[in-house]
């Protein structure tokens, strides 16, 4: 089946005039020795079986060899085992041996589509009712092609996965692309990081011509852009943000929120109208205490003043403008409740169950 092949090298003997019948025996026999095998020689193996749950032989596949089927049933495994492209049902891996066991090497490229490329049938009788998958959960779906360039290096997943090790093509700078995305077609195309559904971009020197903006803002030098729904980021620590500049954004009312999470949210204080509303007390204040230190003349003309700067104060206090309801915090105030001690759970008691009628006359 698998062969090793020896280059072939004339063996240096000399005869006399007349070799002798051993002498000959023994050149017969180097040529022979010295034309057979000494390299691995490879057969295309389709799949008919993944083996998933056996941590010995995970990855490794079942099949039919398709130049001659009539070869006895082997299990090729993985060549390697830190990197792993476990193939479907139907699709033809490179099939090899080496120290007496078979391996497999990579899935033969048969259609050119990043989802399958399962030809079922072709080592033999095609089975109708044959699945990528055992379970048959593993389903073909249309699956966007990563528009590739020279020296690119590109690691792409079955249902919209990838990374991309790509270039700036402005530049010939280094950017490293992940993405998924579940909303493809099958037409060949860049990764987009506005419309794919979640990814995360490493520059050194800008975004390539086609898409030089993030959010609106140009991306030059090195940066890390993340895009995703929703962005869970816990430390069971500690969480460190540094930088000259740090902006928290966001566009709904009451949704910067700081503290336990489990705790009651209150607002946060507006410090511009707080040190007026201060300022507005002491003025006030002062207008009352010079009112009534005047003449009775100074008197009322002060106290015309004090209305609209009152009314000023109380629409403060009613509107509760002072308060900024777009970033709140955790209430300092409120304890989180201790959870309750579960009771141990009783083990329940040993019984011994009476034979049945049917093991007593099993027994007789």
């Amino acid at each position: 089946m698998f062969r090793v092949k020896r280059l072939f090298k004339i063996p240096d003997i000399s005869f006399g005039r007349l070799p002798t019948p051993s002498q000959i025996s023994s050149y017969i026999k180097q040529c022979i020795d010295a034309s057979q095998y000494d390299f691995h020689e490879t057969e295309s193996f389709e799949v008919t079986g993944i083996i998933t749950d056996d941590p010995l032989n995970r990855g490794s596949v079942t099949g039919t060899f398709i130049n001659d089927p009539s070869q006895p049933a082997v299990i090729l495994r993985p060549v390697q085992t830190a990197v792993l492209t476990v193939p479907v049902v139907g699709e033809h891996v490179i099939a090899s041996e080496y120290n007496g066991q078979h391996f497999y090497t990579a899935i033969l490229n048969r259609k050119g589509n990043v989802t399958e490329n399962s030809m079922p049938g072709i080592s033999g009788t095609y089975d109708p009712k044959t699945t990528y998958s055992a379970d048959g959960t593993f389903k073909t779906k249309p699956v966007r092609p990563i528009q590739i360039s020279e020296g690119c290096t590109l690691f792409e997943g079955r249902m919209g996965q990838s990374i991309h090790f790509d270039r700036n093509k402005k530049n010939n700078s280094p950017n490293i692309k992940l993405r998924a995305n579940d909303r493809d077609t099958s037409e060949m195309k860049s990764e987009n990081i506005d419309t794919d559904d979640s990814s995360i971009y490493l520059t050194t020197n800008g975004l390539e011509f086609k898409q030089t903006t993030f959010n609106g803002k140009e991306i030059k030098g090195a940066n890390v852009l993340i895009k995703s729904d929703d962005i869970f980021i816990t430390g069971r620590n500690n969480i460190f943000l540094e930088a000259d500049e740090v902006f928290i954004n966001a566009k709904k009312v009451g949704t910067i929120k700081m503290g336990d999470p489990r705790a009651p949210m209150v607002p946060t204080v507006r410090g511009d109208v707080l040190l007026q509303f201060q300022s507005d007390i002491l003025t006030f204040m002062s207008d009352i205490l010079g009112a009534l230190s005047g003449s009775p003349a100074n008197i009322a003309k002060a106290a015309l003043k004090l209305p609209p700067k009152l009314l000023r104060l109380v629409d403060v206090v009613t509107k509760q403008t002072f308060l900024n309801k777009q970033v709140v915090t955790a209430n300092p105030d409120f304890t989180l409740p201790k959870p309750p001690k579960i009771p141990k759970i009783p083990e329940v008691p040993k019984v011994k169950i009476p034979p049945s009628i049917k093991d007593i006359q099993n027994n007789t």
